[in-house]
């Protein structure tokens, strides 16, 4: 008497459903470069048009870059000294933009340079004593981490991601 499998999953079924998880896993971690990059930036709007609040969440080379043109300008409102200071910002979520970009393309380059980036802007915010901002840097290092170890597995197994 042979046992029924009323489910029968092939071989080939079974990689296809590997390769969509290990692409979504993938892709999930490269996500959280393009949140860095744009709470960065809406902080850095936020700072531009007089606002004294901040998401926690971006990046503190930015707020640093925020807080020196603080105490450098002199006037209120936007001025020449606060656009320099935008357009700084803007290169660095730029880059960790650039970071989400390749990464989705699974380039692991990306991850890992996004991720020594993201290390080093925790490791700064520790140094000034932002401990909480620097406990989410730590969550979201794990997280684009687990992308980086799929599309490592994506890449070592030569899966073609979805």
């Amino acid at each position: 008497m042979s046992v029924l499998n009323l489910s029968p999953e092939t071989e080939q079924e079974k990689i296809a459903t590997d390769n969509n998880e290990l692409a979504s896993q993938a892709k999930s971690g490269a996500s959280w470069f393009y949140w860095l990059a744009g709470l960065s930036i809406v902080n850095s709007l936020i700072f531009l048009f007089g606002g004294n609040w901040s998401f926690f969440a971006g990046l503190g080379v930015t707020q640093i870059v925020d807080a020196v043109v603080f105490q450098i300008n002199e006037s209120e409102g936007v001025s020449v000294v606060k656009i320099i200071g935008f357009v700084i910002n803007l290169f660095i979520g730029g880059i960790f933009l650039l970071c989400g970009l390749w990464a989705n393309k699974l380039q692991i380059w990306a991850f890992v340079a996004g991720m020594i980036l993201y290390l080093l802007d925790g490791l700064l915010l520790l140094l000034i004593g932002a401990y909480l901002p620097a406990a989410f840097h730590a969550f979201v290092l794990f997280m684009i981490f687990r992308g980086l170890s799929a599309a490592w597995q994506i890449k070592a197994n030569r899966i073609p991601a979805v």
